[in-house]
């Protein structure tokens, strides 16, 4: 959610287009003057639209067509902001800044999140070879795997055997 409502910015963003001075419409609204630059520009390059909070991802040729257009045009970030309806000139900062130190692969999205988890785990791994094809480790790493089955299926069976003898004890003395 935008920290200003799209009522609140265009409020700013008449007060100026009427009577001028970024730094005194921002001390008037108790904003910062940037935000009157940025939002006048995004009102003057899309109207009304211009002001609507825009979370998005964008493409490859996306960033490269404002990456070039800015050098085109000999514009800063900001005004190319306000032109292509990005939400913050640093976002274009940050595309310009990886284009410089990786070129347009630097610009591609990284995935987010955790990987994937693979489709099969190393025990599974170790437990589908047959015993001679495995080394002393993995075989002691199998072994081991293979206790700890043995124990947790002994308890769970030993669970089940308690919670069974527990019902027929409640059974016997609800019936007597």
């Amino acid at each position: 959610m935008s920290k200003y409502s799209k009522q609140f910015k265009l409020k700013v963003v008449q007060e100026f287009l009427k009577s001028g001075g970024l730094k005194r419409v921002g001390h008037l609204f108790e904003i910062s003057h940037s935000d009157v630059r940025k939002w006048t520009l995004a009102y003057q390059a899309h109207g009304h639209s211009g002001l609507n909070p825009s979370f998005q991802h964008h493409s490859l040729q996306f960033k490269v067509q404002v990456l070039e257009y800015m050098a085109k045009h000999q514009i800063s970030a900001r005004p190319a902001a306000a032109h292509f309806g990005i939400g913050s000139m640093t976002t274009i900062l940050q595309w310009q800044k990886l284009y410089n130190e990786g070129g347009i692969t630097a610009l591609e999205p990284k995935p987010k999140g955790r990987p994937p988890m693979s489709k099969r785990s190393a025990i599974a791994a170790l437990l589908a070879k047959p015993s001679e094809q495995l080394t002393h480790e993995e075989l002691l790493r199998k072994a081991q795997y293979l206790e700890v089955e043995n124990a947790y299926l002994k308890k769970l069976e030993a669970l089940a055997q308690q919670k069974h003898l527990a019902s027929k004890n409640k059974s016997k003395s609800s019936l007597s």
